[in-house]
């Protein structure tokens, strides 16, 4: 079973204290001294009635039997004037009728004793509860004085506790403020605010200068004013991703081109969020504005060298079969045939070999050159590796297009060429294969393409044959 609760000594004996000071003060509203008379008699003759009606059971000699606790009581109740009220009555109607011989005024030695001392006894108690309570009124209200300062001294305390927490965040909040104005300045990043009931934007200075629209602040229309800023690939999609976090009431990242009055092109990230009113609406979409051109351009030149040989700047082998397949699925759904010309230079290792590879780099650098001059813009031109190149001709409708690409770039790469001071002459074998209109497999026709150019290497090169 649970112990029940203690009281602490300190808490029983305030408690004690309080209820003592209560009866000893006895602060009701009959201590006023209006009422100090009427007490007093009222006290008087309370007594004297119950002086009179025990009487004859009394024997002789206490005459003032029950005015002591009348005095006593009507002092404590209402003050000192009550108590001298009541005594003076008292004296008088004891002298009279209790003190012999009865119903006179008998001015004797020992009458004049008794009500002497009386009167030295009611005094003596009238002024002790006068002064007693005098004293504990002081009491009481040095105890209210010392409540009423350690109430204002715990205020205080918690006033300046509060003070100290209010400056202690508002310090932490300024450090953070100042952390995060560092970091969009490292970052080179700015703020928005889009107000989703006006349809417009507060653009902080530093995503105006990325808008190239100037240093300082700026609150434009975002369909009407700030659509137009972005390239026009782009503005639509930002848009409608704007629209979109709006709807969801979730986030907003989109990346665009900002054409400048430089004629630059600026590639910028927005990072936003949907902030909710207290009607439970969207109200407000904030975020930062980033500069990502270096990451863009950074990206662009990886997908490039994936895609691209480093050296000629032509196609490679991935983007050759990226462009096979998409051409044999236009094939498969009906579309025009097309042609696929494996080339290899002639005479390209004695270049090598001889002039050293420095010279023939350059070599194959004049002949991607010469090859994309002689083909069309829709065609491919790839270097597969080495002085290995394929070329897919889109569009190959009439049976001699593939022979007129032929001859064209065999005449293209035997014109003569200076490359580092050095007269080069080389030639090229070319095989060619058509792909038909059930191949699935890219290595399927450009095993075909290749082996006609091995025929063509076997029969005297510097020419170009079919795959049978």
């Amino acid at each position: 079973m649970a112990s029940p609760p203690t009281v602490s000594e300190a808490t029983l004996a305030s408690r004690t204290g309080t209820m003592l000071a209560s009866l000893l003060t006895a602060a009701g509203p009959y201590r006023h001294p209006r009422f100090a008379i009427p007490v007093g008699i009222a006290a008087f003759l309370v007594a004297f009635l119950a002086r009179s009606a025990i009487d004859p059971y009394l024997p002789p000699g206490i005459p003032f039997l029950t005015f002591f606790p009348a005095v006593v009581l009507s002092a404590y109740l209402c003050g000192i004037y009550a108590g001298i009220v009541c005594a003076t009555l008292s004296g008088v109607a004891a002298w009279y009728c209790f003190i012999p011989p009865h119903n006179a005024f008998a001015p004797n030695g020992s009458v004049a004793l008794a009500l002497a001392l009386y009167a030295l006894v009611v005094s003596v108690i009238i002024l002790l509860i006068h002064l007693m309570q005098g004293a504990v009124a002081d009491l009481i209200r040095a105890e209210a004085v010392g409540k009423s300062l350690l109430t204002q001294r715990s205020r205080l305390v918690s006033e300046l506790e509060r003070e100290t927490e209010r400056r202690l965040m508002h310090e932490r909040l300024v450090d953070q403020s100042m952390l995060l104005d560092l970091a969009l300045k490292a970052a080179e990043a700015g703020t928005w605010h889009y107000s989703v009931a006006s349809g417009r934007v507060l653009m902080s200075a530093e995503t105006v200068r990325l808008h190239g629209l100037g240093n300082g602040e700026m609150e434009v229309d975002a369909e009407r004013e700030w659509g137009p800023l972005v390239h026009p690939d782009d503005a639509v999609r930002t848009l409608a991703d704007l629209e979109r976090a709006v709807a969801t009431r979730g986030t907003f990242v989109s990346d665009f081109r900002i054409p400048l009055p430089t004629g630059e092109t600026r590639w910028v990230s927005c990072i936003g969020r949907a902030e909710v009113g207290a009607e439970g609406e969207v109200e407000w979409v904030v975020g930062l504005t980033l500069d990502v051109t270096s990451r863009k351009l950074a990206e662009l030149r990886i997908e490039h060298l994936a895609r691209h040989d480093p050296l000629t700047g032509l196609g490679n082998r991935m983007q050759f079969e990226d462009r096979v397949r998409q051409e044999m699925g236009l094939v498969r759904r009906g579309g025009p045939p097309f042609a696929l010309l494996c080339l290899d230079l002639d005479r390209f290792k004695i270049v090598n070999d001889t002039l050293g590879h420095a010279v023939g780099d350059g070599v194959l650098r004049v002949v991607a050159d010469r090859l994309r001059s002689v083909v069309r813009v829709e065609d491919t031109v790839a270097r597969l590796g080495g002085d290995e190149f394929v070329i897919i001709q889109t569009r190959a409708l009439r049976p001699d297009d593939p022979d007129l690409l032929a001859g064209h770039l065999t005449r293209a790469v035997e014109a003569p060429m200076i490359v580092d001071g050095h007269p080069v002459e080389i030639g090229v074998s070319i095989g060619i294969a058509l792909a038909p209109p059930d191949c699935e497999d890219p290595d399927t026709v450009y095993r075909m393409a290749d082996r006609a150019l091995y025929q063509a290497k076997a029969e005297g090169r510097g020419t170009h044959r079919w795959a049978t």
